[in-house]
């Protein structure tokens, strides 16, 4: 189980980091610090012969996965001529030297000579065979300079194409050979590997999409998890059989070890707690892979169960569509190779014909030689009787001659459209069933790309709620120690509202306290303790007097506006006193003076900066200057002019009404006001709510 999950999970784990493909040792955990280093060399613009389109994609797309997953060094040139391609070499076995892991990989022409390969620079020219002693780059150079590396030296070649310089080519020994695709190649050292885009002897395709077949397939299967490094060749190899209809076969030569060598260290999968719930992922990836392969390892890994008999039927469809195929491509085929047989088979016919006839034509020609001696035996009238009818005979002979041969050409002709329509009719069959295929892959590419999105998604969406729900915690955690302290400051202000009154009741004259029972002070000590009781709540900001001034009584209208009660402005009462005292601080939002604003409680008075000045609603605004008006030549008269238009004054951008301290002062009075007066609920809750937003609007 735990084998299936590290080989096809990983394609769901790491399905984003899966666009490239590199070749790194199994024990290359980024703990090891391990070197590897990485040259990557793509020709496309070559000088001499017809240019490649692949290899310079190919080359890119190898290099940015070398460099995703994490080499030191990663090279990459491009379209390199044959000193360049030296040098490149050269410098690179200095970065070789010292590895743990070297890697080759090299896009362009390859040619077979004599049974060695090279690699051909861009501005080759091989006009003679031994030419490429000096012109090219032999692939034991290769070797030669990854050599050093520890642990892994890998060479990929996606060059095993068509040779383009074999019909100008010059052989000077007749009988050197010029094969088709590169030699096999055993390499001398443990450890080592060259991966072929196409058997020995054989040919690669460039491909008609952005990457040669062979490149793509090693991007697809080389960077997962845990995966082996033979078995990615494997699956990159079963790949490019199908995509090219089993005439491209990529071929490794060289040997390793008994031990896994994957290109990426498997990722470590938490048990799944319940067997069931595993064996029904696994299904679903290996239904998304949907490979032979991979049904046969879900098979192999789940022996018995549900799931185990919906795989072995799923891999019986795949292998009876597989056969169904191949039996397509075998009948197409074998209805080619007939109609080629039939076609020849009429022709030879027509020509056995057409031999008849002539041989028929000359024993006529004969015959008439002979009759033509007999005529000196008879008469003129008979030899000219006996000449029109052979002369009739003859031209009859030759039309039925000419028009025999017209039908069985006419007939060879019809049989030899009939072949060549059905083979347009299979080629067009064909490209059909390739484009469905390539519309299949299409999809399910887009599919697993949507599912990645949405992963992705469902992952920022969880992170953010996480730091919403943080954020949250931690305001409310503010807002329960600013109430705390705030609970605190009311009480310290009822004890000290306490002694207040207790002080005034004290100072009540014993004569009034017996005439009506109640403790009442004098007027100026109700006048300066209401005064200073209002400020305290935040309803006045002049200091506490012993006048009931306009002030004052500004200061109980705003009271009685917030608090709800109806106590006469112009008389500082003693019932006014005790229920200002009953009060916690921040009924009244606090209102300054022009030219002052609040801040911590307190009203501060408002600097402007320079070029700035206070304007009516206590705002500071640029002062704009007119400029003067430079006086009229003294021979023209001065004409009259309009006065300009005071231009709008712009308010100072960077300096801000409300400081921080005095906002947060109004955020605790606005709660105080909207929680102090209702009970709990939700309706009282929505009420409160809609208070603190009036509130902190100032409405």
């Amino acid at each position: 189980m735990r084998t299936f999950r590290s080989i096809i999970s990983a394609k769901r784990a790491l399905g984003i980091a899966g666009l490239s493909a590199i070749l790194i040792f199994c024990g290359l955990h980024p703990a090891h610090a391990e070197r590897r280093v990485a040259l990557v060399i793509g020709n496309s613009a070559y000088q001499n012969v017809a240019k490649l389109s692949n290899p310079a994609n190919d080359s890119a797309a190898m290099a940015a996965t070398f460099k995703e997953a994490g080499f030191d060094v990663v090279e990459l040139k491009r379209d390199l001529k044959t000193s360049e391609m030296r040098r490149a070499l050269r410098d690179f076995s200095d970065a070789a030297r010292d590895s743990d892991v070297a890697i080759v990989f090299y896009a362009g022409h390859g040619i077979e000579i004599d049974g060695a390969n090279y690699l051909i620079p861009t501005d080759a020219v091989l006009e003679r065979d031994i030419d490429a002693f000096d012109e090219a780059i032999p692939l034991d150079r290769l070797l030669a300079v990854i050599e050093p590396a520890r642990k892994l030296r890998l060479v990929i070649l996606d060059a095993c194409r068509d040779n383009p310089f074999v019909k100008s080519m010059k052989r000077t020994i007749a009988s050197r050979a010029i094969g088709r695709g590169l030699a096999q190649v055993e390499p001398g050292s443990a450890n080592t590997l060259i991966a072929f885009a196409a058997k020995a002897g054989s040919t690669a395709s460039d491909g008609d999409g952005k990457n040669s077949p062979f490149t793509a397939a090693l991007v697809k299967y080389l960077p997962k998890p845990g995966l082996d490094l033979r078995k990615a060749f494997g699956f990159a190899r079963d790949e490019v059989l199908k995509s090219t209809g089993n005439r491209q076969e990529p071929f490794i030569y060289g040997s390793l070890g008994g031990e896994d060598f994957p290109l990426v260290a498997a990722v470590p999968v938490p048990a799944a707690s319940n067997p069931g719930q595993a064996m029904r992922r696994d299904y679903e990836l290996a239904e998304r892979v949907a490979t032979l392969e991979a049904w046969d390892l879900f098979i192999a890994t789940y022996h018995d169960g549900f799931y185990a008999k919906l795989a072995q039927a799923q891999r019986n469809k795949l292998e009876a569509e597989q056969s169904r195929l191949a039996a397509i491509e075998k009948a197409r085929l074998a209805e080619e190779e007939r109609a080629r047989l039939a076609a020849e088979g009429a022709k030879a016919t027509t020509q056995a014909k057409a031999a008849a006839d002539a041989k028929a034509a000359a024993k006529s020609a004969e015959e008439a030689r002979a009759a033509a001696e007999k005529k000196t035996a008879l008469g003129e009238a008979r030899i000219a009787e006996v000449e029109r009818a052979q002369a009739k005979a003859a031209e009859e002979a030759r039309v039925a001659a000419d028009k025999k041969q017209q039908n069985e050409a006419a007939k060879a002709a019809e049989v030899e459209r009939s072949r060549l329509a059905q083979q347009t009719r299979l080629a067009e069959d064909a490209r059909i069933a390739a484009e469905n295929a390539k519309a299949v892959a299409d999809a399910k590419a887009v599919r697993e790309r949507l599912a990645l999105e949405r992963a992705k998604a469902l992952a920022e969406v969880q992170v953010a709620e996480a730091a919403r729900s943080k954020a949250e915690a931690e305001a409310k955690a503010e807002e329960d120690a600013r109430v705390t302290a705030a609970k605190a400051r009311a009480a310290e202000q009822a004890k000290a509202a306490e002694a207040e009154r207790i002080r005034l009741a004290a100072l009540a004259p014993a004569g009034a306290a017996a005439e009506d029972g109640k403790a009442r002070g004098s007027s100026e000590d109700i006048t300066r303790s209401l005064v200073s009781e209002l400020r305290r709540v935040g309803c006045g900001s002049t200091a506490a007097t012993d006048d009931w001034n306009v002030a004052a009584q500004k200061a109980l209208a705003q009271y009685n506006k917030h608090a709800g009660t109806q106590f006469d402005v112009k008389v500082a009462s003693l019932d006014a006193l005790q229920s200002v005292r009953e009060r916690p601080a921040g009924i009244c939002p606090l209102v300054c003076e022009h030219g002052f604003e609040a801040s911590g409680g307190k009203c501060v008075k408002i600097v402007c900066g320079k070029g700035y000045e206070l304007s009516e609603d206590n705002a500071c605004e640029r002062v704009v200057r007119q400029k003067k008006e430079k006086p009229a030549p003294a021979a023209a008269a001065p004409k009259p002019r309009a006065a300009p238009a005071p231009e709008a004054r712009q308010p100072e951008p960077a300096r801000s009404r409300t400081a921080g301290g005095s906002m947060e002062a109004r955020i605790a009075q606005c709660q105080l006001r909207a929680g102090g007066r209702e009970g709990g609920g939700a309706r009282n809750a929505n009420r409160s709510f809609q208070r603190l937003d009036a509130c902190l609007r100032g409405q």
